[in-house]
């Protein structure tokens, strides 16, 4: 791929991603095979005025070697530098860079009681993080970087760097950053997204319901006060970023106990390594009373056993299913793109940003005012050619919000 191309995408994460700032700290999570990449975000960070570039190294292989063979004690019990390094950098305000890549089958075959411990004991000791993050506290940005692995899941042929390139421009491209009309590009996108936001909120919605061919109907209450975000947002000191390149959707949080009614998926899940597909859940009173898959059942129930806080929803996001990614007819394999060609819903802990006058509220206060908490925050998706929503506004209007699978808002 163009060197040039390479660090206009660069600078597109940095600048509009997590708005790299003057003298303020950069965490890149990457992969080890991703490291020709992470040299680039490494310069064009530094050329930007980086105080600092910290790389936090990622490896599949060494992940899964230590799933398998690592005694259970290590696994119950994070080592003490994990959330120091994490406080470390939260307390200097850095901003956090997350370079991501499909790999649906890295734990396939791991006992899922033993991915469940490590995962669920690695969200206990890093809480104060997963806080700060859906709190807005840092800026924060979730992207991706071509890999041979990802190239041959989609399909692609030819050489290596064949491949690689080729999915170079597929990803380019919907990250709205090459190969675009004008009117179509990433911050004309951000300003429609801005719009439908702003056409949201104004509504005033008490609940949406949705209904689909496929199966679901599905009463979904939301907070009084609740706010509807999508693109561009503003950290705790004002810092606008945008947290996801690329992006379609626009969120909001549901009344986690306002949640009613049955739901079925449309797209593969992606978690901890392992493939859930065809699912649904029954929900009654926000919580889940009955989960079904296809492929994944057992994976899919140590997710929604996580917690407490795991057996209600704290995302609702609506996504054009005509939006870009979803007409490329293509399952990425990979949460960042999928859940951006569809409609979807997250198991597990709300944002607070997404509720009127939540700064400083505890868990408990949010909770009341109908914010869920958890240690886990999950998206599936639900989109469909023919799924219709209505929304219900509080003063008793019923309004179209989605109609065969089109926003009308």
């Amino acid at each position: 791929m163009n060197q040039d191309t390479l660090r206009k995408y660069t600078r597109t994460l940095l600048q509009y991603g997590v708005n790299l700032q003057q003298d303020q700290t950069l965490v890149i999570s990457v992969d080890v095979e991703n490291k020709d990449f992470a040299v680039i975000v490494t310069e064009e960070a530094y050329e930007l005025g980086a105080k600092e570039v910290v790389l936090n190294w990622r490896c599949s292989p060494i992940a899964r070697q230590r799933l398998l063979h690592a005694k259970e004690s290590v696994l119950e019990k994070p080592a003490n530098w994990i959330p120091e390094f994490y406080k470390q950098y939260i307390d200097d305000k850095a901003a956090f860079l997350s370079l991501i890549s499909a790999n649906p089958k890295a734990l396939e075959g791991i006992p899922t009681d033993r991915i469940s411990l490590q995962s669920r004991n690695l969200n206990k000791a890093l809480s104060f993080y997963h806080t700060a993050i859906m709190n807005s506290s840092v800026t924060w940005c979730v992207a991706s970087v071509p890999t041979v692995l990802w190239a041959d899941l989609l399909g692609y042929k030819g050489t290596d760097e064949e491949k690689i390139n080729q999915l170079w421009d597929t990803l380019l491209k919907l990250c709205r950053i090459e190969g675009v009309e004008p009117k179509d590009t990433y911050r004309h996108h951000m300003a429609k997204l801005r719009h439908r936001c702003e056409a949201l909120n104004k509504l005033d919605l008490k609940a949406l319901r949705y209904t689909c061919e496929n199966g679901t109907d599905l009463l979904l209450e939301l907070p009084e006060g609740h706010i509807w975000l999508g693109g561009e947002e503003s950290s705790k000191d004002g810092t606008i970023f945008n947290a996801n390149i690329p992006t379609e959707e626009v969120f909001s949080a549901p009344q986690y106990n306002g949640v009613n009614g049955i739901v079925y998926s449309t797209k593969p899940l992606i978690y901890h390594g392992n493939t859930i597909s065809d699912f649904s859940f029954t929900f009654k009173e926000g919580k889940i009373v009955e989960y079904t898959a296809k492929e994944g059942y057992e994976v899919l129930k140590e997710l929604v056993e996580t917690d407490e806080g795991s057996h209600y929803l704290g995302e609702v996001a609506l996504v054009d299913h005509f939006s870009p990614i979803s007409q490329s007819n293509q399952i990425f394999f990979e949460t960042l793109f999928d859940e951006n060609a569809s409609c979807h819903l997250a198991i597990g802990a709300s944002y607070p940003t997404c509720l009127k006058d939540s700064n400083g509220l505890s868990e408990e206060e949010l909770k009341e005012r109908g914010l869920n908490h958890s240690l886990t925050h999950v998206d599936f998706m639900i989109g469909h050619e023919r799924m219709n929503i209505k929304g219900y506004t509080r003063d008793g209007q019923e309004v179209e919000i989605m109609i065969d699978g089109r926003l009308q808002v």
